[in-house]
């Protein structure tokens, strides 16, 4: 088992601890949304990631991480919290973006593109207002999505004016989430993006795109530290 195949199965061993005391306790918050407003179960993964930049020589005091000094400065807004956030010699190195997604696949998907690219333009715009040290803020986005029937089917588009973008048509979930995570890199919203799908009943984890893996996220993250060291 690759490393971060464990760390992928933890977060959704963490849901279904959460989901478990939800309905213990008699919580109307029941099932996988359970799991995803106890507001942990992504820790696993941040701390993953978090290595990396250990690894790559910066000190683990300069990495923030779980619940506490996360916010950057906006543009649009007063600030937002952000997973990681690494910051070393007075320059953000770095701050990274976790999202996961099981179940509720049609609309929680677009609310993942909306917030996306939200993020990174009020981060970027921050960043022009010198409110972010010397150095363009590097960004990183995780995609964990479960792998399952509906997330693989083709989903049909609506076309009430316009034709839909060609790639968008037959293309399951899992591939519109592909698509995000490319385009996001492409148009330089982030500097890379890790795109990772698990199966939980059956302990499966896959990354479906040769270009959003975890081999290429972390040697953006070492090259980002090398430049940040220099």
């Amino acid at each position: 088992m690759e490393p971060f195949e464990d760390a992928v199965m933890s977060c959704w061993r963490l849901r279904q601890a959460a989901a478990g005391r939800a309905r213990a306790g008699g919580s109307k918050d029941l099932g996988l949304r359970a799991g995803v407003t106890s507001g942990a179960h992504l820790d696993p993964l941040a701390d993953f990631v978090a290595t990396t930049f250990i690894e790559a020589d910066i000190p683990d005091y300069a990495i923030w991480k779980g619940r506490s000094r996360l916010d950057l400065p906006g543009y649009f807004r007063a600030e937002k919290r952000w997973d990681i956030v690494v910051v070393h010699g007075g320059e953000l190195v770095a701050a990274v973006e976790f999202k996961s997604q099981f179940g509720s696949f049609g609309n929680n998907l677009n609310n993942r593109a909306e917030e996306a690219l939200g993020n990174a333009t009020d981060l970027q715009q921050a960043a022009e207002q010198g409110l972010l040290g010397r150095t363009a803020p590097w960004l990183g986005y995780v995609y964990l999505m479960q792998d399952e029937p509906k997330s693989r089917a083709p989903v049909a588009v609506t076309e009430s004016h316009f034709r839909v973008d060609r790639e968008f048509k037959d293309a399951s979930y899992q591939q519109r989430a592909m698509l995000l995570c490319r385009r996001l890199v492409l148009k330089r919203l982030y500097d890379a993006a890790w795109f990772v799908v698990a199966d939980p009943e059956a302990g499966v984890v896959c990354e479906p795109a040769g270009d959003l893996t975890w081999a290429r996220f972390q040697a953006a993250i070492r090259g980002r530290v090398g430049e940040i060291l220099a």
